[in-house]
């Protein structure tokens, strides 16, 4: 426990003492609490992350499959050579 003084009173080396040691105590505490909060946000943002991720590449896959179907659709319509994606072969 800390003994409060007044200001008229000297303080000894052993309040001194107790008093450095308790600022001591609650730095680490506070220390302590800072990485416990950063190490939760960092772990929220990395899962946030992730999560975004898999939505991105889920979309991508969706809209790539679309594509491929819609070309296929092309090429059941249209025959090849008909088609302006191919490039013309030479003859000669």
């Amino acid at each position: 426990m800390i003994k409060v003084t007044t200001l008229g009173q000297k303080v000894d080396g052993n309040q001194k003492r107790e008093f450095t040691n308790a600022l001591s105590d609650m730095a680490d505490q506070l220390r302590l609490m800072e990485q416990k909060i950063t190490m939760i946000t960092d772990n929220r943002i990395q899962d946030h992350y992730e999560t975004q991720q898999q939505k991105l590449h889920h979309i991508t896959y969706t809209v790539n499959k679309l594509h491929r179907k819609q070309q296929i659709k092309i090429k059941k319509l249209v025959p090849s050579r008909f088609t302006y994606n191919h490039s013309k072969k030479r003859l000669s």
